[in-house]
C-alpha cells in the first residue's frame, strides 16, 4: 500500500471520528441552559424549569343522566321525553338535590332513516328520537349513587361516567400552592447551579408557568342498592420556567 492510500486512510478515519464526536454532543441535552453576555451587551442568564404537585381529594362529583325517547311522530317523541325528563328532575328534587345544580346540556330531535327496499330510491323517515342530557353537580358524595339509581328509576335511560373534580374555588387555590413548590423547586435547582460554578445569582427576570390537572373519570352501573364513592386523590401540577440573571 503506498503511502499516499496510507495517508487518505488516516484522514478520513480522523473525519469520522470528529463527526462522531459533534452528532454525540448534540444528542445530549441539559435541562437548565446556561447564556454568557454576548457581543451585543445581553446579560448572562440562567434558565430552569422546576415541578410542583399537590395532592387531595376531590370536592365534586358531575354526573350526566339523559332520557332517550323514540315515537313515529316527532310530536309524541319530543311529548314523550318531556314527560320522562320532568320525572326525572322532580326524583331528584326529592332527593334533596336544589334545582340550580341540575342544568341541561343537550337536547336533540332528529328523524329515524330506514332504507328503502327500491336502492334507487332515497332512505324514508320511519320515526323520531328525542334525546335530553342534564348533568347533575354534587358535593355530597353520598347523593352520587343515590342519584343515579334515582333518576333510572325515574325513566332515564342513559348514564354517562361520572367525573370526580375540584370546584373553581378549590382548583384556583390548588393551583396557587403548586405553583409556589414549583418556584421553589426552581430556585432551590437556581441557586445549587450558581453555588457549583462561583457565581452570583440575581433576581429572577422571567416566570413561566403551565398547569396540568386530569379529573377522575368512573363508571357506575345503577344497581338495586347504591354503590359507595370512594373517588380517590386528584393531582394539580404546576410546572415553571424561571430564568435569573448572574454575574
Amino acid at each position: 500500500m503506498s503511502e499516499i492510500t496510507n495517508r487518505r486512510i488516516y484522514y478520513l478515519a480522523a473525519v469520522a471520528i470528529v463527526a462522531m464526536v459533534l452528532v454525540s454532543a448534540l444528542v445530549v441535552t441539559r435541562p437548565p441552559m446556561i447564556q454568557t453576555q454576548s457581543q451585543s451587551g445581553s446579560p448572562k442568564i440562567l434558565q430552569v424549569s422546576g415541578v410542583g404537585t399537590v395532592t387531595a381529594a376531590p370536592d365534586e362529583a358531575q354526573l350526566v343522566l339523559g332520557v332517550q325517547t323514540q315515537a313515529t311522530t316527532a310530536t309524541k317523541a319530543a311529548s314523550d321525553n318531556a314527560d320522562t325528563m320532568t320525572k326525572v328532575m322532580q326524583a331528584l328534587t326529592n332527593l334533596g338535590i336544589d334545582k340550580s345544580s341540575v342544568e341541561t346540556l343537550s337536547y336533540t330531535l332528529a328523524p329515524i332513516y330506514q332504507n328503502n327496499p327500491d336502492t334507487s330510491l332515497p332512505s324514508v323517515i320511519v320515526g323520531y328520537t328525542a334525546q335530553n342530557a342534564i348533568q347533575v353537580t354534587l358535593r355530597d358524595f353520598s347523593l352520587v349513587g343515590k342519584s343515579i339509581d334515582t333518576a333510572v328509576s325515574a325513566g332515564a335511560n342513559q348514564v354517562q361516567d361520572i367525573t370526580f373534580t375540584f370546584s373553581s374555588a378549590t382548583l384556583a387555590s390548588l393551583q396557587k400552592q403548586a405553583l409556589g413548590v414549583a418556584i421553589q423547586d426552581a430556585n432551590g435547582q437556581a441557586r445549587a447551579i450558581a453555588s457549583s460554578l462561583g457565581v452570583n445569582l440575581g433576581a429572577p427576570i422571567s416566570v413561566t408557568p403551565a398547569f396540568a390537572f386530569q379529573p377522575n373519570y368512573q363508571r357506575y352501573a345503577a344497581a338495586s342498592q347504591p354503590t359507595p364513592i370512594q373517588p380517590g386523590n386528584l393531582q394539580v401540577t404546576v410546572t415553571v420556567q424561571v430564568t435569573y440573571e448572574f454575574s
